[in-house]
């Protein structure tokens, strides 16, 4: 008798992962010379996908896409299958099933992707992984694997043996957190003051604290099975299946000035023949402990530096936006976003195109439409190679920063709200469900701060105008017409009322609203999907 799947003991919390969408993949791989599927259509096969939530947020926003999902959890698949069929996704396939026994179907697909997977599986399910890519990829296939990396990890597996030692054996999942949670405390209380392991395991105990989830903690930190491994460990392994190293998915960990300024050079140089020995340098360097590698066939010999020029045929994403001249300011520009990083430009169009894409922030807007709309007029109609390789040459190294994203056919939505708006399915469903926590149309999670925002979600049905809304808020808060309200209830409805446009702002910049025909929710050809 088999043992029970521990993710049918206790759920793991439902994410979304915004680095492991395949329009931010296929982007990665379009920059080094491989021509991946657009999402648009393309086939995608989740390795460990839970309940499925991300490749809800795929399906929807990829009607003409076919997405499909393998879990060992029959009661996770079970989850997703119920909330797959009430947002009637045909062209998604939740499987549970064991991934050893478990046969994909002939054609292949343009995307695997297993995320939280890959350290937490005995060996043999790794070698399989592996192997379904080799069989399953297309010619210009791409893989997502994620994976618990070393040298950092080091410090994380003392900790998990620690609380492991102290948890013990009991069969009880909330017993086994309780006791590794007490745990924690006692090592505070007991490591002698001013010395190295102190704070070496410290700074350790402090991080977990701090994002600690029972949940998370069951399955992640006190797992029987949880093997880190090198870049190096990690490319061997796929490399006997055919696989090869393109980029990590979260591209600016790649950057050289992740490191010393003292070791660039040297980093550099090898990265001119060998970019996973360059990578693995760069871990030891910075103490690296989770990574996230996107993997291609290794017959199509991926280009080991980016093609500035490939960026002409991508879309941009950008929260910066100019920040306050200085006195005395000439030419230059500043740009700060609200998270955190900036970057600074005399280049007139450059500075055009970023305040144009900032200004529709989370859109995504093609790069070649946002060059032709900020070039001069006088200048004529053609973009010359000048501007082009200029700017693409700009967002490269700003997307080598972190500060600006790039696609290829983004999800769509609307950043503005038309007359009879509609918001994500997936978000109203949640919030009927009783949740907060909700998943965009980026997709990314977004947190509600208040019941009226939740109510206003519900409303936004795609059959109600403006005063529609209204009234169904006045219904769904309890609120009576305005003369029967207490002063406080009346002072309440009359901010919901005026401030309804700025909530429509807020929602829209947030990427819940569904895109619409008359809406600025594309600038692209391809038709709305997903709502």
């Amino acid at each position: 008798m088999s043992e029970p799947c521990a993710y049918d003991q206790v759920d793991y919390p439902s994410l979304v992962h915004p680095q492991m969408h395949p329009s931010r993949l296929a982007a990665i791989a379009r920059l080094h010379g491989i021509p991946a599927a657009s999402p648009a259509a393309c086939r995608l096969l989740e390795v460990g996908c839970g309940d499925g939530l991300q490749l809800i947020t795929l399906a929807m926003a990829y009607p003409d896409g076919r997405f499909v999902g393998v879990d060992l959890s029959v009661k996770a698949i079970a989850r997703g299958e119920e909330k797959r069929k009430s947002l009637g996704l045909d062209n998604l396939q939740l499987v549970a099933a064991d991934l050893m026994q478990w046969q994909p179907e002939p054609q292949p697909y343009d995307y695997v992707l297993a995320h939280g997977f890959y350290s937490w599986v005995p060996e043999p399910v790794r070698q399989r992984l592996f192997q379904l890519c080799n069989d399953h990829l297309g010619a210009h296939g791409i893989a997502y694997v994620s994976y618990n990396a070393l040298p950092g990890s080091h410090l994380r597996r003392l900790l998990w043996e620690i609380l492991q030692f102290h948890a013990g054996t009991s069969q009880d999942p909330a017993a086994s957190v309780e006791r590794a949670r007490e745990c924690l405390d006692l090592l505070l209380l007991g490591m002698p003051d001013n010395t190295r392991y102190r704070t070496t395991l410290a700074g350790e105990i402090t991080d977990l604290k701090a994002r600690l989830d029972p949940r998370v903690l069951f399955h992640d930190d006190l797992a029987t099975i949880n093997d880190p491994c090198t870049l190096d460990q990690f490319m061997r392994a796929a490399g006997n299946h055919g696989l090869g190293f393109v980029a990590e998915a979260s591209y600016h960990e790649m950057s050289l000035h992740n490191a010393h300024p003292d070791a660039r050079a040297m980093l550099d140089e090898v990265g001119r023949d060998d970019i996973v020995t360059k990578e693995q340098y760069l871990d030891f360097f910075t103490g690296r402990r989770f990574r996230q590698t996107i993997l291609c066939r290794s017959s199509t010999n991926p280009r080991a530096r980016a093609d500035p020029g490939a960026i002409a045929g991508l879309e941009l994403v950008t929260e910066l936006v100019p920040a306050p001249l200085q006195p005395g300011t000439q030419g230059g520009m500043r740009f700060t976003r609200p998270s955190s990083g900036g970057l600074e430009t005399d280049d007139s169009v450059v500075q055009a195109m970023l305040v144009q894409c900032g200004s529709r922030h989370p859109q995504a807007l093609p790069v070649a439409s946002l060059l032709q709309g900020a070039r001069d007029p006088a200048d004529g109609d053609e973009i010359s190679a000048d501007d082009l390789r200029r700017v693409c040459t700009f967002l490269l190294r700003a997307f080598e920063a972190g500060v600006v994203e790039l696609h290829v056919d983004a999800p769509r939505f609307a950043r503005h709200a038309p007359n009879r708006p509609t918001a994500s399915p997936l978000a109203r469903s949640q919030v009927t469900a009783g949740e907060t926590r909700v998943v965009g149309l980026r997709p990314s999670t977004v947190q509600l701060e208040d019941p009226v925002t939740c109510s206003l979600l519900l409303a936004l049905d795609g059959t109600r105008d403006r005063d529609a809304v209204l009234a169904f808020l006045r219904n769904h808060l309890g609120l009576a017409d305005i003369g029967d309200q207490p002063a406080s209830e009346e002072v309440l409805w009359e901010n919901i009322e005026t401030g309804l446009d700025a909530s429509l702002e807020r929602i829209g910049a947030l990427g819940l609203l569904c895109a619409a025909d008359d809406a600025d929710a594309t600038v692209s050809a391809r038709d709305k999907s997903g709502c």
